[in-house]
């Protein structure tokens, strides 16, 4: 399962966050290394070219054709299952660095590398990085000399992929991906976006990206979960406006609707690793959520100092003078919201801010009597003036830095048809979900998907289970999963999974109510220079903005106290919001108009 940061199966819905000063020396535009140290470090790589691991190989033209074999809903846009010839004559062979992963194993002897060696003709010698600061090791290893043929699920910025590429450390892809990129083009044709997005502000591409359409991650920054045995009980409906929902939480707070005598209901609950504001502030205006970012007719805005986001301060502030909203929601991680959620023998959770059930509660797929099946979603709700209008992240599907080839390596467009192959659907199948016929099979005609549509492949054992250890790259490797391949995927009616929960209650209580997209500010890129100003300037901004909205909800600072509010409003001023706001701006400017 993913974990808080991760772009996994589910992790499609974390909105982009401002990169950190930590982030950006971390990630490798710093480590000491200014763009005059990099240059130094380079002039150390470039000798690096003499010890590639394979002498320049000859290049077979790209064959693939599709198979017919394969079922398809009607209408469906995703990857295609595809015959592949080998990508070389003579074994090739390539020097790749690929983060540790305890599910995949050595990756040498894992059951997906051997398949594709098979497929592509192509020797992976793996240089495996391992921890939380596997950054930091790549940026020794460059600045060492020690470079690789490529990159693969490293997770360089953008501002990394700028600096390194401006370098030569990166080479630039555009002409690799005109002449052999026969699947990432197929991305580009279903996902415009996706070719604008990678493209640096120098009109290079110096990696390939994921492409994970997750549809129910696209509203994940707001979702809210409701105890719909408490709503029965108590002959309530779903909230669907800020009153009916104090209505409702006091409702819990008072009637005991958990039945065992003691007032323990929490009516309504979050936790620091996900903001209330994302879902509340919806029903005063758009609001992303961290890091706060909004267009406005072409203009880079914060959402933190808008007289309605005040409003939607006073609104928490008066459920949590009223008992409905415990402090701890601003300073409790997951595993403390879980044992709310877990509380035993009775439930005491009534509604909660969360990203999808397995956040507050432990995840049983196979009980049709677990707990989480009684969660269901509130809707954005309707605010005073009839605001409701919910974050939806259109730009979430796609992950830039996932592949990068170095100025090393000697046979560049075998590297690129190596990744692009990576991009046809029985090899995404097989990097996630196992060895075909044993961990997963092609759909019969009459088995269907999330969405009742016709399954394109049947899981036999599920995802994430330690049968798989070994057998997947367990979605290290480039990535297409389209939202029709996703939705694609067999499922059984009589016992459906969170992801049909997910999937459903997202068109039912969230599609409907996203902003436009011309409202959300797209990925940027930004050289090294502004990543430095802004991940400085975010650090200090969003702590604020987060501590300010804890502070104004519990009573601590008076948010109807006008002296108090232009306060918080000049302090932001003086932290350089405008400045803050002006980077962003010209980065936006410079790649999208």
């Amino acid at each position: 399962m993913p974990t808080d940061g991760e772009n996994r199966d589910l992790g499609g819905h974390f909105l982009r966050r401002g990169i950190t000063r930590r982030d950006f020396v971390v990630r490798g535009c710093a480590l000491g290394l200014s763009a005059t140290g990099m240059a130094s470090a380079l002039a150390a790589c470039s000798g690096d070219e003499e010890k590639g691991a394979s002498p320049p190989a000859t290049v077979k033209t790209p064959t693939t054709s599709p198979r017919s074999d394969v079922p398809y809903p009607e209408g469906y846009v995703g990857p295609i299952a595809s015959k592949k010839g080998t990508l070389t004559k003579d074994p090739v062979t390539l020097r790749v660095v690929v983060p540790q992963d305890p599910f995949v194993g050595d990756w040498s002897k894992n059951a997906f590398t051997k398949w594709f060696e098979q497929r592509t003709n192509v020797h992976i010698e793996w240089k495996v990085v391992a921890g939380d600061d596997s950054m930091t090791k790549v940026n020794a290893m460059i600045a060492a000399g020690d470079l690789p043929d490529a990159f693969m699920s490293i997770g360089f910025s953008p501002a990394q992929e700028m600096l390194y590429g401006s370098q030569g450390l990166f080479r630039p892809l555009n002409k690799y991906i005109d002449e052999y990129g026969v699947e990432i083009k197929r991305v580009f044709q279903d996902y415009p976006d996706t070719k604008r997005i990678i493209t640096s502000t120098d009109k290079n591409i110096y990696s390939l990206p994921n492409l994970n359409d997750c549809f129910h991650c696209s509203a994940g920054a707001a979702r809210t979960w409701i105890y719909q045995p408490w709503l029965d009980k108590l002959g309530l409906g779903v909230p669907q406006n800020l009153q009916d929902f104090e209505e409702v939480l006091r409702a819990f707070k008072t009637k005991d609707p958990n039945g065992n005598g003691k007032a323990d209901e929490v009516p309504f609950m979050g936790y620091s690793w996900e903001g209330l504001d994302a879902f509340i502030m919806s029903s005063f205006l758009y609001n992303p959520g961290t890091p706060w970012l909004v267009l406005n007719d072409g203009t880079v805005e914060v959402t933190f100092d808008k007289p309605e986001w005040r409003e939607g301060l006073r609104y928490l502030n008066k459920l949590y003078k009223e008992g409905l909203l415990p402090k701890a929601s601003f300073t409790q991680d997951e595993e403390a919201l879980k044992r709310v959620g877990n509380a035993a023998p009775a439930p005491i959770l009534g509604s909660v801010r969360a990203f999808y059930q397995g956040s507050f509660l432990t995840l049983d797929d196979q009980s049709p009597k677990a707990r989480w099946r009684d969660y269901v979603t509130v809707p954005i709700l309707k605010g005073p003036d009839g605001t409701r209008v919910g974050p939806w992240n259109y730009y979430g599907a796609v992950s830039t830095g996932t592949f990068a080839i170095t100025k090393a390596c000697k046979n560049p467009e075998i590297a690129l048809m190596w990744a692009d192959a990576q991009y046809e659907l029985e090899a995404i199948i097989r990097s996630n979900s196992g060895v075909l016929d044993e961990d997963w099979r092609w759909a019969k005609e009459s088995e269907t998907g999330l969405t009742g549509k016709q399954a394109v492949w049947t899981a036999l054992v599920e995802y994430g289970s330690q049968k798989l250890t070994g057998r997947t790259w367990n979605q290290k490797g480039v990535q297409y999963r389209s939202n029709d391949f996703r939705v694609a995927q067999a499922s059984d009616p009589k016992v459906p999974t969170f992801e049909k929960f997910l999937h459903d209650f997202t068109e039912r209580d969230y599609y409907a109510y996203r902003q436009d997209k011309a409202k959300q500010l797209p990925p940027l890129s930004l050289n090294e220079e502004q990543a430095a100003q802004v991940g400085e300037l975010a650090t200090t901004i969003n702590n604020h903005v987060s501590q300010m909205t804890a502070k104004f909800t519990i009573g601590e600072v008076d948010v109807n106290d006008d002296n108090e509010w232009n306060n918080y409003l000049k302090i932001l001023d003086r932290m350089g919001v405008k400045n803050y706001l002006a980077i962003q701006q010209d980065a936006y400017t410079k790649k999208y108009t």
